[in-house]
């Protein structure tokens, strides 16, 4: 295993570390988890065409509705030996799209006040960047569209702070969410 796999790995861990002890000392809440006007900033860690992070801000346009922008970078590397290594380095930007259906957890009788499921759909650009050890011949860049969906959630353990988990295409991630 690489050291920079390594690096990533301990971080990752001491944030679900950090994580799990925000659970375990978390007071009680009583709010609707999403609604009209509602802001939120989100920041995690995660795959999409490699190890990354990102970023996206929302708003909500109703009760049911939001709207906003991500950003993401990943990255991976890898060699075929005789010191050729490759670099692939993936930009993102775009706009994002969630419908919000927590409210209708509690008619099935989960407790809607903590938890935000939502899914959703991005669309945008892509920068990939290609570069090799071997050669400057083999280093190249390109922007392609970024589309994409997900489903995801955010569990509220304060009032304002909350834990999300995201899978879908082009990136999926696990973070922290501040509603403000």
């Amino acid at each position: 295993m690489s050291i920079k796999i390594k690096i990533i790995m301990k971080k990752l861990l001491s944030f679900l570390f950090i994580t799990a002890l925000c659970f375990l000392y978390s007071e009680n809440i009583h709010a609707q988890s999403f609604e009209k006007g509602q802001k939120n900033f989100s920041v995690g860690v995660g795959a999409g065409y490699g190890i990354g992070a990102n970023a996206s801000v929302d708003y909500g346009v109703s009760d049911l509705i939001s709207i906003g922008l991500i950003g993401a970078v990943s990255s991976y590397s890898y060699g075929y030996g005789f010191g050729s290594n490759f670099r692939l380095t993936y930009i993102g930007v775009g706009g994002r799209g969630a419908v919000h259906f927590g409210k209708y957890l509690k008619e099935i009788g989960i407790n809607e006040e903590k938890l935000d499921p939502y899914i959703g759909g991005v669309g945008g650009v892509r920068l990939a960047r290609y570069s090799s050890d071997y050669s400057s011949f083999y280093t190249d860049a390109n922007v392609r569209p970024m589309i994409g969906g997900f489903i995801g959630a955010r569990y509220y353990f304060k009032e304002k702070m909350a834990i999300y988990a995201e899978a879908g295409t082009p990136y999926s991630s696990l973070g922290i969410s501040i509603k403000f």
